[in-house]
């Protein structure tokens, strides 16, 4: 009944919307199923679904709200309250919700949580017994990941010296002998340094019974084993470092919730990345598995990587791409994206390109002029594109491989190597496709070309891995001016 229902309340729905994604109704029933039988259910959407999906999700929790919990990222938190919800009282229908950890909801209401809030409501055994959905999930080990983190300042060790004064001396010994170490192996001032578990293990020893009962300390004296990453953020200025740990494999710490309940989770970008590596590495299984969609049904995306580029570690490369960048730039009347993950390189272009263009060039800034130039981050236009006019283009001077100067990267890739994967394929590879099609789906069936300039697209065997992702493309052979 809940699945005729909610086929029926979608086609009023899309009386008063326009239909954007036609495979909303099989999503609605597909996903009415599962609340009706608590089935544990994986559904893959198809990228063209955008945020058009929701209406499929949220009609079916109208009509149904037993015992349901609903975890969003704060992107989606956005899109739910200030774009979903009004449509749907527009259409007369009632989406009944609790938000965040300050208040218990009845069986009767669902749970609107973010991931910080999943946690904590996990330690304290709230969640049991109720249907769980993710959607997006292809983030959830990143969302888990930074919220599980901890992050440890001089504040902090004067507080922990403070509780346990008795053991003062012991406590500055270690931190002095972590400084110098530090500071003794940083090559630049904004370096970012990997710290061995074992100085945790040190402090616990120390303290011995008399651990912390306040976080962060608390927290990361429980969190001392190889499961968990750690590294110093330094500032030269003040010569301070703050220490921060965070879980190499999130969902190690919620297996339990996740197999003790029944599991609903979306995805835009099929099964890849750390977060299906590890899913699939758990006990659970999911008694459906739904593939929504066709790629091939989507406009393609106007593609400019042409044959015989450099590669990055070459000394021309640079030169190269600073230069495409510019004819590019000069061929374009609008807002131009440049996507850097790698922070000094980004921030040369940046600098090279503002004394070209002048104050058209930014740097992660979303109240640039009509022409302008914006240097980014990969995650920063994710994360930001809704607020920005649509571009004339999109430039990756080079493929956004996670770099493995990130201590988290560098540690997984680590790990994937003592248990004998294949860590290019199985983590790298995945991890950097999702964020391509993260950073191009919101122009695609727009008039807006993709230009990647790394060599490598063609010159290794995994290049073709990034072409199919992004298919349907065209390919722009020459630049021409809009």
């Amino acid at each position: 009944m809940l699945e005729v229902n909610s086929h029926e309340y979608l086609k009023k729905y899309y009386q008063n919307n326009l239909v954007l994604w036609p495979h909303n109704l099989t999503l609605t029933r597909l996903i009415s199923r599962s609340l009706s039988r608590k089935d544990n259910t994986f559904i893959q959407l198809s990228s063209d679904s955008r945020n058009f999906w929701w209406p499929g999700l949220l009609i079916p929790l109208c009509l149904n709200t037993n015992n349901i919990v609903l975890i969003l990222s704060a992107k989606q938190r956005r899109q739910l309250f200030e774009v979903e919800l009004p449509k749907l009282k527009a259409s007369r229908l009632v989406f009944d919700y609790v938000d965040g950890i300050e208040l218990l909801p009845s069986d009767k209401k669902i749970w609107v949580l973010g991931y910080q809030d999943l946690l904590f409501a996990n330690e304290k055994g709230l969640l049991k017994n109720r249907q769980l959905i993710f959607p997006e999930s292809e983030f959830m080990s990143n969302e888990l990941r930074e919220s599980m983190s901890i992050k440890i300042t001089s504040k902090d060790w004067q507080g922990l010296i403070n509780a346990h004064s008795i053991f003062e001396a012991s406590i500055i010994e270690v931190y002095e002998r972590i400084s110098r170490r530090l500071f003794k192996q940083s090559a630049r001032p904004d370096a970012v340094i990997r710290i061995d578990n074992k100085e945790l293990v040190i402090l616990k020893g120390i303290l011995k019974d008399d651990l912390p009962k306040r976080l962060p300390w608390k927290r990361a004296l429980n969190a001392v084993n190889n499961t968990w990453v750690t590294w110093a953020k330094l500032d030269h200025q003040t010569l301070s470092w703050d220490w921060h740990i965070q879980p190499l494999i999130p969902l190690e710490t919620i297996s339990g919730l996740l197999s003790g309940n029944n599991l609903l989770m979306l995805t835009n970008s099929g099964k890849s990345g750390s977060f299906f590596l590890d899913l699939n590495s758990k006990i659970f299984s999911f008694n459906v598995k739904v593939r929504l969609g066709n790629t091939f049904n989507q406009e393609p995306i106007a593609l400019f990587a042409p044959k015989r580029q450099p590669l990055p570690n070459t000394s021309i490369f640079y030169d190269y791409i600073l230069r495409q960048c510019q004819q590019l730039i000069l061929t374009s009347l609008n807002t131009t994206i440049i996507l850097v993950d790698d922070l000094q390189l980004r921030l040369q272009l940046t600098s090279e390109l503002a004394g070209e263009f002048g104050l058209r060039v930014v740097h992660e800034t979303a109240t640039a002029q009509a022409n302008g130039i914006i240097c980014c981050s990969c995650h920063w236009w994710i994360i930001n594109q809704h607020i920005l006019s649509t571009p004339d283009q999109l430039i990756f001077p080079i493929i956004p491989l996670p770099s493995l100067e990130s201590p988290w990267i560098a540690a997984r890739v680590e790990l994937l190597k003592h248990r004998g994967r294949n860590w290019f394929r199985e983590f790298l590879l995945p991890e950097t496709l999702i964020i391509l099609l993260k950073s191009v789906e919101i122009i695609r069936g727009k008039d807006v070309r993709v230009a990647i300039l790394d060599g490598r697209m063609h010159y290794r065997s995994w290049g073709k891995f990034i072409f199919e992702a992004l298919e349907p493309w065209v390919e722009l052979e020459r630049l021409l001016p809009y």
